[in-house]
Parts: C-alpha cells; sequence; structure tokens
C-alpha cells in the first residue's frame, strides 16, 4: 500500500513540475469528472404542496406552517426573478446551484494521529466543482496546493470567477491572498457552519449564566447571517463587564476582526441559490481520510495516512481502473 501512494504521489509531483514549466496552459483541457444533478433538502414535505401552491397564489404570499422562514424567503426570492413560473415541486427543493462560468473551491484540513503520544498529522483535501463536473485532491504538504491552483486555472483561467469555501484558516486566507493573487475574479467565503459553531462554542466561556449565553447567540447569529461583523463584536464588547472569561472574549472579537473581509450577507446568498457552506470538503474529509484512519485507537505513520488518502482520491476521481491496470494517474489537464 504504501509503495502505491508513493507511486501515486510521484506521479502527481512529476506532472505538476511538468505544466509549471509550460509557457501556455491554455492548451491544455481539464480532466474533471461528469457532474451529476445536485440533491437538495426538501423544504417541506409534500403534503403541503396544495397548501403552498395556494399560499403563492396570494398577492401578499406568506409561509405556511411546516415550512421555515429562510426557506420561504429563498422560494420567493426564485419566483420573483424566474423567467417562467415553477412548478411547487421544483420550488420544494431548492439549493445552492454553481454558474454558468463559476467554479468552487472547497477545502479543508483534517488531523490524523501519529503513533507518538499527544502527535497529529495534518491532511488536507479539497474538491474543486464546475457546471461541468468535480475532482477531488489530497496531500500533506505543499503539492496539494500547487494541484489545486493548477486545476483552478484550467476551470476557470485568470478571467472566470472563483469561489473558494473554507474554515477561514490563516493558511487558507494566505494562499488566497498570495498563491491565488493573478485570478481577478475570486472570493473567499468563511462558511456559514464554522462560523456559528465557533461563535456558540466561545459563548459558553464568556458568559456566565445559562440566559446571558442564550441572548449573546442569538445576537452573534442575527447580525452574522446578514454580514455584520461591527455588529457582533460591539455585542461582543458590551459583555465585557461581566464576563467570566475576557482572554476568550478577545480571542472571539480578534477571530472575526481577521476574518471580517470573508464574512458575507450568508442570508442574501442562500436567497440567491449561492453556495454559503463547505459541506463538500467536510464531505471529502470523511471519505478520502476520516472513515478509515479517524477510527478508535488507531494511529497512522505519514507515509501510510498519505498513501491511503492518496488511494482514496484515486478511486473518487474514476481513476482506479486506469491506476491498476495501465500503472497511470488521471491527469489534471490533457493537451488539446
Amino acid at each position: 500500500m504504501q509503495r502505491h501512494g508513493e507511486a501515486i504521489r510521484a506521479a502527481e509531483e512529476t506532472e505538476v513540475n511538468h505544466l509549471e514549466d509550460q509557457g501556455d496552459l491554455s492548451k491544455f483541457q481539464v480532466n474533471l469528472i461528469e457532474a451529476k444533478s445536485p440533491r437538495h433538502r426538501a423544504a417541506w414535505p409534500v403534503e403541503l404542496t396544495d397548501v403552498v401552491e395556494q399560499a403563492l397564489a396570494d398577492p401578499n404570499p406568506k409561509a405556511p406552517e411546516g415550512g421555515t422562514h429562510q426557506d420561504w424567503q429563498r422560494v420567493l426570492e426564485v419566483r420573483k426573478n424566474e423567467a417562467s413560473c415553477w412548478p411547487v415541486e421544483r420550488l420544494r427543493c431548492l439549493g445552492p446551484e454553481i454558474q454558468p462560468g463559476q467554479t468552487i473551491a472547497a477545502t479543508d484540513d483534517i488531523l490524523v494521529r501519529r503513533p507518538q503520544a499527544g502527535c497529529w498529522l495534518t491532511m488536507r483535501v479539497a474538491r474543486i466543482a464546475t457546471p461541468e463536473g468535480y475532482r477531488y485532491l489530497s496531500g500533506t504538504g505543499s503539492l496539494v496546493l500547487r494541484q489545486l491552483l493548477l486545476l483552478l486555472f484550467f476551470c476557470a483561467g485568470f478571467k472566470g470567477w472563483i469561489t473558494v469555501l473554507g474554515d477561514g484558516a490563516k493558511w487558507l486566507r494566505t494562499y488566497f491572498e498570495t498563491g491565488l493573487n493573478p485570478f481577478k475574479r475570486k472570493e473567499l467565503l468563511l462558511d456559514w457552519y464554522h462560523l456559528h459553531r465557533k461563535c456558540a462554542d466561545f459563548a459558553g466561556m464568556i458568559c456566565s449564566t445559562v440566559q446571558e449565553k442564550k441572548a449573546l447567540k442569538r445576537k452573534l447569529n442575527s447580525t452574522l447571517w446578514i454580514g455584520r461583523v461591527a455588529s457582533a463584536i460591539k455585542a461582543l464588547e458590551a459583555c465585557r463587564p461581566q464576563t467570566k472569561n475576557e482572554e476568550k472574549l478577545q480571542e472571539l472579537i480578534d477571530y472575526l476582526k481577521a476574518r471580517k473581509p470573508y464574512i458575507v450577507n450568508y442570508n442574501k446568498r442562500r436567497q440567491q441559490r449561492q453556495y454559503i457552506g463547505s459541506a463538500h470538503a467536510e464531505n471529502a474529509c470523511d471519505l478520502i481520510v476520516a472513515k478509515r484512519q479517524k477510527n478508535r485507537e488507531m494511529h497512522w505513520s505519514e507515509e501510510i495516512a498519505d498513501a491511503l488518502a492518496a488511494m482514496k482520491t484515486v478511486m473518487l476521481n474514476q481513476a482506479w481502473d486506469l491506476y491498476w491496470q495501465e500503472n497511470q494517474i488521471l491527469p489534471l489537464a490533457t493537451s488539446t
């Protein structure tokens, strides 16, 4: 297994070195796995279809019981802007869609236990997607970031629209600001799940009572959901006189300040069916690493952990037969 993992990584590095030496990358065609229609959570039970149709027929439609306000707002936004009247069943399963010309890059780190007590290995995974297809990446060092840069260029060029989704870690912000500097149309979003969870975790460490904790969480969620970072910081500053842990309070304030450029109006984006979360990266972490390497009492050397991730990535990229039968990896791109 280690031998195969090392062979895969060696082939990937050889390809990256070759591509980086090319003077003109525009002659290459990206290799993606063909996209399937995304499956979205239903906004209300199918039994409410008739009720929803009646509600939408009203001049001032109101959300029927059984659905959430946020789902209803997205339905109204789509209904307002749609060229033709979509059937209610289609409105029932709305969700984020990748727009023409857009490339989504969702990336995350996951820790794997080493044999030494208290030591951890950082594995990095990414999922790149366009309306036409997707591709997985994984690795432990800089190679995966070099692959990501090349893949983004092949998908979007320097004029395309790139959306990077992640947990707002320092390495990701640095990579976005420096590594992706050649790209002109790009955005980095701190995904809502990580932001929401961070605030919830810190609220318990900041507040002295359950009531204060609930009140702070409501304030932070309501302001950050619409991208008002200054209001959230103001609410935290108001907690300073009675906080039980001023150090954690300041830590959360600093966290929000450092990520302010990447905290957006999540409510508006959701209504417009744009991505606000890095669920694809979380899923990639599970598929490539966690399900095999994060079980109880497990620990791994870097070589074996990376080999397992490399082989799983080959499988997810539907190149398993290509590797075992022809001893080749699926190239990031091929010359046209």
